[in-house]
């Protein structure tokens, strides 16, 4: 038994990534396996694009005028194409963790790629009204990754789960009474107070 290699989880684990983990990393794989037709879709569209683009009026293209393919796409296509293994596996090897960092990544900028830029960070006038918003719905106490995930798809606030425990560190935050020394708890009302007063600083 040790302690799973994944940053801000440290569960107990038999492999290199706990149980959790190695079930989150499953639901990435499977995503990945479901993104793949709409990144085929999305590198055609690019490149029915390209073609028109370098059309000339009589409908011809001269001989080396089209612009390149985007090779992003192809490399995140061959990227996700190339993840053929269960979660299990992958949690065999001594660097799961960067690989299931690496495999959340490719998927990530592969929806990117198909929907497009996201939408501008929320503003400071948004972030207080869904302060107020979720005043009464704050969760019970979180590990620090839950407690990041929560702010950031409940009030649009971006925080890593690292940042949470440095904050406690440096005694801006304190751990729930019910927390273990390998699982501690924060209170996700708690978080964004302490995100709101830094925006002010």
């Amino acid at each position: 038994m040790t302690n799973c290699t994944t940053p801000d989880c440290g569960q107990d684990a038999t492999l290199y990534i706990c149980n959790q983990c190695i079930n989150d990393l499953q639901a990435w794989l499977s995503k990945c396996a479901e993104i793949l037709p709409e990144l085929d879709d999305t590198i055609a569209r690019l490149d029915n694009v390209r073609v028109s683009n370098n059309e000339g009026g009589n409908g011809s293209r001269s001989a080396g005028s089209s612009a390149p393919l985007n090779l992003d796409a192809m490399q995140l296509k061959i990227n996700l194409a190339s993840l053929t293994q269960t979660a299990e596996h992958y949690a065999k090897d001594q660097h799961a963790a960067g690989i299931a960092w690496t495999i959340q990544d490719w998927y990530t900028k592969a929806e990117l790629l198909i929907s497009g830029p996201e939408e501008d960070a929320p503003s400071e006038i948004s972030i207080l009204q869904a302060r107020e918003k979720l005043d009464s719905q704050f969760p019970e106490p979180l590990p620090p990754r839950d407690c990041a995930t929560w702010l950031r798809e409940n009030a649009g606030i971006k925080i890593a789960g690292r940042t949470i425990n440095d904050w406690h560190h440096r005694g801006k935050i304190r751990k729930h009474p019910g927390s273990t020394p390998k699982r501690p708890l924060y209170s996700a009302k708690e978080v964004l107070a302490v995100h709101m007063t830094r925006q002010h600083e």
